[in-house]
């Protein structure tokens, strides 16, 4: 520590990101500053003037860097890319809908729209996210119907065109019976309609109709029909529609010091009409601010969404207002004002966002009062000092010794963390549950006391699915690695649990909430150890004789199952026999012949 603030003299007081890293050069936090040397030696003062979260972060900083940048504007946008790359352990941890599906529109000669779950490209158009993926499916199914586009992955030129032509929901641009400026028409009008610009789709539509009625082009005519029913439709979808026009994002951050989690909402505007709802839980990672939560947030928000309005409402005024506006106006192209309204229709707006955000809140809180109750309860049935806010089971999973695995499910507060979750495929194939067991808690706790952030942080509870020989035998290997962590079997014949030392069991009532908990980890840890014993046994189901064969690749693999049916056809068969499988050569045939004799 005192060479570190030795080097701290000699760190500009200039803009810039420093990164704090730990004993093994790991970055574990990433931060921004206007005066970089006056930043950083905030963190080098007295432990016990520290907020704790900061104490406990600079107790594992070992070493420190720095970038100087040309402005505080260029240290804004690297540190968020910093971030992204390093996910530090200290930064504040952004839960986002990454995972949810969006409507995509290609940037292509004719466009694609999809379905899509992926890193936003820069280059395309994005709408969603959607919570629902059902929801998408279901506007994807409406949009074709009245926007036809093609949702093909890749356009070829085919000679007749697929059946979403005949069905009315592609133009054809692979047969090429629509020019690109005509589809282009049709692609501008889905994204004005995604955007909220649809106000006078209906009416032209209307005439459409009927001008195809009055040529007695009635298939046309009622297509539009259908058409003109999707979108009324797809307009219900709007939860509201104001009064003016308005072309801005509603964002209200909810949180306090006692909570772990922050929740921020984001309502999308555009042209008086909410087009989408983005909901985010911040796990905080230090003692941050409101302020510092805000700035995180929009930093990193507005730097995945090319969608940046001219207008942001928010509950609560950013730590770095002006500095934020900068950037944007940079990112956008055009002036971005961050403020918050004291009246009129943009303050009920934002009134509307904060009451959605507090029934989220309130409806989080509700859940995790009951997981908190639930896990305190078990606490003081299994007689524990602390709250099991991290328990972990184990399970083992192979077919007569062979392709042995194992699994380790994490529930965390309650509620199952599958990110948290893991498998092992045990080094040494063997009968034996109890001995694959002690190898896969040993690489378990061996990876955590390196340091393995996969593995941290340790538990507070084992839960193993056995009686009481398998619990007292996982305790004694517990001691011997020098855990100290409770542990407890799970039998499945009476639902008993298992304690170390304990001759009698402890029975729980089948509707006892902790009891039903630990069933579901069980459960859980079974269900992801027997998959991927599936997963690997597939893969060696899937390897055959015929690969040992030279000159036998997939292709020929799979003709020659597909013509004989079996391996034993295959060995039954005659060379001629052989020689007639399409694919087939005289020499490949002849080796595939003899290996068989």
């Amino acid at each position: 520590m005192e060479e570190m603030r030795e080097r701290l003299k000699n760190v500009p007081l200039k803009p810039g990101v420093y990164i704090f890293k730990d004993q093994e050069g790991q970055v574990i936090y990433v931060g921004k500053a206007k005066l970089l040397r006056n930043r950083m030696r905030s963190y080098f003062q007295s432990p016990d003037s520290m907020l704790p979260k900061v104490k406990s972060m600079m107790a594992k900083v070992a070493d420190f860097d720095y970038i100087v940048t040309g402005s505080e504007v260029e240290a804004l946008i690297l540190e968020n890319n910093l971030i992204k790359a390093y996910q530090p352990r200290y930064n504040i941890l952004l839960r986002d809908d990454k995972t949810y599906p969006y409507l995509k529109i290609s940037q292509e000669k004719f466009p694609r729209i999809a379905i899509v779950r992926e890193p936003k490209d820069k280059v395309s158009r994005y709408f969603g996210p959607y919570t629902e993926v059902g929801s998408v499916r279901e506007t994807l199914k409406l949009l074709t119907g009245v926007f036809p586009l093609r949702t093909c992955k890749n356009l070829r030129e085919q000679s007749r065109p697929c059946l979403n032509y005949d069905m009315g929901k592609c133009l054809a641009p692979c047969k090429g019976l629509i020019s690109q400026d005509e589809y282009q028409v049709m692609v501008d009008g889905l994204i004005d309609f995604l955007e909220g610009k649809s106000h006078d789709l209906i009416p032209r539509k209307e005439e459409e109709m009927r001008k195809a009625a009055a040529n007695l082009e009635f298939e046309k005519a009622a297509r539009l029909r259908d058409q003109i029913q999707a979108i009324h439709v797809l307009q219900a979808k709007q939860q509201v529609m104001f009064e003016n026009p308005y072309n801005l994002d509603a964002i209200v951050l909810i949180s306090t010091e006692r909570e772990r989690e922050s929740l921020v909402l984001v309502f999308k505007i555009r042209s008086g009409q909410i087009i989408a709802k983005d909901t985010f839980w911040l796990k905080r990672a230090i003692d941050e601010s409101k302020e510092e939560l805000l700035d995180f947030f929009i930093k990193r928000y507005y730097s995945e969404n090319l969608d940046i309005p001219a207008e942001i409402l928010i509950n609560e005024t950013p730590g770095e207002l002006e500095l934020l506006e900068t950037w944007l106006r940079e990112s956008s192209r055009w002036p971005v004002r961050i403020k918050t309204p004291a009246r009129g229709e943009k303050k009920i707006i934002l009134d509307m966002v904060r009451d959605n955000a507090l029934l989220l809140w309130e409806e989080k809180m509700r859940e995790d009062l009951k997981a908190r109750k639930i896990l305190e309860h078990l606490a003081r049935t299994l007689e524990m000092e602390v709250v099991p806010e991290r328990i972990e089971g184990f399970d083992i999973s192979h077919l007569g010794g062979e392709e042995t695995v194992a699994s380790m499910a994490v529930f965390t507060n309650g509620a199952a963390d599958k990110k948290a979750y893991r498998h092992f495929k045990i080094k040494n194939e063997q009968n034996n549950d109890f001995a694959s067991l002690s190898e896969t808690l040993e690489r378990r706790f061996k990876e955590a006391r390196r340091g393995n952030q996969a593995f941290l942080p340790e538990p507070d509870l084992i839960l193993i699915d056995g009686g009481l020989g398998q619990v007292n035998a996982v305790k004694r290997i517990l001691d011997q690695m020098g855990v100290d962590i409770h542990v407890l079997g799970l039998a499945k014949k009476n639902e008993e649990i298992f304690l170390p030392g304990r001759g009698e069991p402890l029975r729980l009532s089948r509707r006892d909430e902790g009891l039903m908990l630990l069933q579901r980890l069980r459960d859980e840890a079974h269900r992801f150890a027997i998959s991927y014993n599936r997963q690997r046994r597939g893969k060696k189901i899937r390897r055959s004789v015929l690969d040992d064969i030279p000159g036998v690749g997939p292709a020929r693999k799979k003709a020659l199952l597909q013509h004989f049916g079996s391996v034993a056809g295959i060995k039954s068969a005659s060379l001629e026999e052989i020689k007639a499988v399409p694919g087939m050569n005289a020499a490949v045939s002849k080796n595939v012949y003899d290996f068989f004799r």
